[in-house]
């Protein structure tokens, strides 16, 4: 019991948690994301220009890194660098897109719908060290 004390303070410590939702719109380029995180500088996509808000774990951003033109469709990149001990991402795009291929880290479990003319993933895990999601989508 006493071991079991020692470490799970050291361990707690070290990892962290996201919780973002991430809306991109029917003209991809920009997105928009909104959650929690504990430590913003794993997610390299905000050193770019564009709006931040970042208030104690809070974070609002619109950024137009994460999504870039792909051949005849789109590609969504979301890297996540660090470790996290909780990972939940939900992507949503809207406009009339089908996934065409969906990628993520070794240890992400991902659900994957589609309703209306609009794609949700919804990516978690636990446990994880740079966590990353792409998936590539084009109009259907």
């Amino acid at each position: 019991m006493a071991l079991l004390l020692l470490i799970s303070p050291v361990a707690l410590s070290q990892g962290g948690q996201l919780f973002l939702n991430v809306y991109v719109n029917g003209t991809p380029g920009k997105a928009l994301v909104v959650g929690n995180v504990d430590d913003i500088s794993g997610l390299a996509f905000l050193n770019t220009p564009g709006k931040i808000y970042e208030d104690n774990g809070q974070l609002y951003a619109v950024c137009d890194s994460l999504v870039k033109k792909d051949g005849e469709g789109w590609k969504l990149s979301f890297p996540a660098s660090g470790y996290y001990d909780e990972y939940h991402a939900v992507f949503f795009v809207s406009g009339g897109f089908a996934f065409q291929e969906i990628n993520c880290t070794k240890g992400l479990e991902l659900l994957s719908s589609a309703h209306n003319g609009s794609i949700v993933l919804d990516v978690q895990g636990y446990g994880l060290t740079d966590p990353a999601v792409s998936f590539r989508y084009a109009a259907s």
